[in-house]
């Protein structure tokens, strides 16, 4: 089916800004895009993108990363990039955050409390900039056993619950063994 695929932000600005394609699904744009425009797919995997299904990007049907490689009903696809802030970005400012409140209270006269607060923001950003940062690794997801496991970092709180509930389950330990089901020794 003919649809129009609109660029938004730096895509545009690097590859235009509409295509008119003959794609079924984002997974398929994504794939003609890449074989017509060089670095378009290094593009997409460096970024962070919004999709949006319809008429315009503002009003559309947002586009989840499960429906990334389903059949989609007619509408032009728009693909706009979102703007992510960096740790460092968010440190700083907790620092100017927590400095303002201290300052503005002390300076109206507030209470003690709101100015411990704000002294505490502003140390929690110093200690956020000075600790190391953990560098995780790219986990490929494995779909050869039982489908993909809710794999997570050392270190996180495991939820215990009572009664009924449905809830994703995070795997605390997992392992695989082997046996010779023959009866031969084996070299």
């Amino acid at each position: 089916m003919m649809r129009t695929v609109r660029l938004y932000g730096s895509l545009a600005e690097q590859f235009g800004s509409s295509f008119r394609l003959d794609v079924r699904s984002l997974a398929e744009a994504c794939r003609a895009l890449g074989a017509q425009l060089p670095g378009f797919r290094q593009a997409i995997e460096e970024g962070r993108f919004r999709v949006t299904l319809g008429r315009s990007r503002r009003t559309g049907w947002q586009l989840d990363k499960d429906l990334i490689s389903f059949g989609l009903p007619e509408g032009d696809l728009h693909i706009v990039p979102v703007i992510r802030a960096r740790k460092s970005g968010m440190s700083i400012g907790k620092i100017i955050v927590g400095t303002l409140i201290a300052v503005a209270t002390w300076w109206m006269g507030g209470p003690a409390w709101l100015i411990s607060m704000g002294a505490m923001v502003a140390l929690q950003g110093v200690s956020s900039l000075l600790s190391p940062k953990k560098k995780t690794e790219k986990q490929k997801k494995s779909y050869m056993f039982q489908g993909a496991d809710n794999v997570s970092e050392q270190g996180i709180p495991v939820p215990l619950i009572y009664g009924r509930a449905m809830v994703n389950p995070i795997t605390i330990s997992a392992g695989v063994t082997t046996a010779n089901s023959t009866g031969l020794p084996t070299a």
